[in-house]
């Protein structure tokens, strides 16, 4: 039996569910410090015993190719943005007649619009109208007149939106720890998960500080730890079911202007409950041979599956509740959505909230990837393209409007993220007042002690 590194253990892998032993590959701390160094010590602990030249060669590889792929696309965003005002003139034909580049003065989605032309001493009135000729005028603020004439009431009211949003998901990984029996409090279960939220915004991708949130409720539920990280683990299945129930939902009113969009989302919703029911099916694993197929993949992908089978497996118990979680969500990730709709309204953006419930679910799923903390720079390439789409389709007949959409998208993802970063740090909060809170673990219960012993202890 291979010894675990000094600090960790070993955790069984649900032999009693399965008929067969397994071997956590999941380390988990026995001692965890509080605070920063608390975080810190056991992925310390993994680099000082395992770390070694190739390794080291093949992190630093994957970090600079995530630095060369966030600068791409750094450099497509700024160069598909429009950082400068300007108006044009176009025909009834679609041909621009003129251009002319300078600022807006003051608020530019009126019926006319102040603007200063390049090496003028005055602005002049400008409406955008469309003539009897048919002749268009048409006013493009660039990126920082959108964030400069913004709406504070609607932008405020995005955020509230947001908070709530949070207490309902945070809420629903409450009921998870509940229905494994453990004994955690909604309010402490709320402070875990603003401090995991709070790491989203530092670490790579957007599902970060699920690491943090588990290294907290392992700590916090010493004696049974594999049922508190199998709750995380869930807890972000729940999760990723719940956004393609309402994206595959909400791409039926785009089917008509997006039918390859819409392909693409319910071949990814029905596959990924095709897997699900594999997973829960006990007759449907023996008929299809599972565990024999999972053996026969490489080895990363085999392992991350086979955490995934067992986490899943522990909550066989508790399938009505986890599926009304999954069909209440299109009610939650409405506030989610009419935050970033407020946000819309807030900007001047223009699109109809029935196109949110379409582009957020798909925008979260791609800022998932590991690539930068909180999906920066993925989030504002996927909702500048998504939102430029929708708004040239609701623009017809206007030259670059997916141009002028796109840039609202991405300014519309900046200024989401602000008021995001900004409740976050109350993550930060709850993390130094937890600094200095002494924890006590919750009792060892019957079937808790068979999990926590090591595989060679147990039968």
């Amino acid at each position: 039996m291979t010894s675990a590194p000094p600090g960790y253990v070993y955790v069984g892998r649900g032999s009693d569910s399965l008929n067969r032993p397994r071997t956590a590959r999941i380390p988990i701390p026995r001692r965890i410090g509080d605070g920063w160094a608390g975080f810190a010590a056991p992925f310390q602990a993994l680099s000082n015993t395992s770390c070694d030249t190739k390794s080291r060669m093949k992190r630093s590889l994957i970090l600079t190719l995530k630095v060369a792929v966030l600068a791409v696309l750094f450099t497509i965003i700024f160069h598909a943005v429009d950082w400068r005002d300007s108006y044009s003139r176009v025909s009834a034909e679609g041909e621009t007649l003129a251009q002319v580049e300078g600022r807006i003065v003051g608020d530019w989605s009126g019926k006319s619009v102040r603007f200063l032309p390049n090496g003028a001493s005055a602005p002049q009135i400008i409406r955008p109208e469309t003539a009897a000729n048919g002749t268009q005028t048409i006013v493009s603020p660039g990126f920082p007149t959108y964030l400069k004439n913004l709406d504070p009431l609607r932008f405020a009211l995005g955020a509230m939106c947001f908070v709530l949003f949070a207490i309902i998901i945070n809420a629903r990984w409450w009921w998870l720890l509940r229905a494994n029996r453990l004994d955690v409090g909604f309010f402490e279960a709320q402070r875990f998960a603003w401090i995991g939220f709070f790491f989203n915004n530092v670490i790579p991708g957007t599902t970060g500080g699920d690491v943090v949130k588990a290294v907290y409720i392992a700590k916090r539920c010493s004696t049974d730890r594999v049922r508190a990280l199998v709750s995380v683990v869930v807890d972000r299945i729940v999760g990723l079911l719940s956004l393609l129930l309402v994206g595959s939902l909400a791409s039926l009113l785009a089917v008509d202007r997006f039918p390859t969009f819409t392909v693409v989302v319910w071949l990814t919703a029905t596959g990924t409950l095709l897997f699900c029911v594999l997973l829960l099916s006990p007759g449907l694993r023996q008929r299809v041979h599972f565990e024999r197929l999972i053996a026969r993949l490489p080895k990363r992908p085999g392992q991350i599956l086979e955490e995934i089978d067992a986490a899943v497996l522990q909550y066989r118990d508790h399938l009505t509740g986890i599926v009304a979680w999954v069909l209440v969500s299109p009610l939650t990730y409405s506030l989610f959505i009419a935050s970033i709709w407020f946000m819309d309204r807030s900007l001047g953006v223009g699109l109809a909230l029935t196109d949110y419930f379409f582009i957020v679910p798909v925008a979260s799923v791609v800022q998932g990837i590991p690539i930068a903390p909180a999906g920066w720079g993925i989030g504002e390439a996927v909702y500048g393209t998504l939102i430029g789409k929708f708004g040239a389709v609701a623009l017809p007949g206007v030259p670059e409007a997916e141009q002028m959409m796109r840039t609202r998208g991405v300014a519309l993802s900046i200024l989401h993220r602000s008021h995001i970063v900004a409740w976050s740090l109350l993550g930060g909060v709850f993390m130094l007042i937890h600094r200095h809170k002494p924890t006590t673990s919750l009792p060892t219960a019957p079937w808790a002690e068979a999990q926590t012993k090591p595989p060679e202890d147990r039968p």
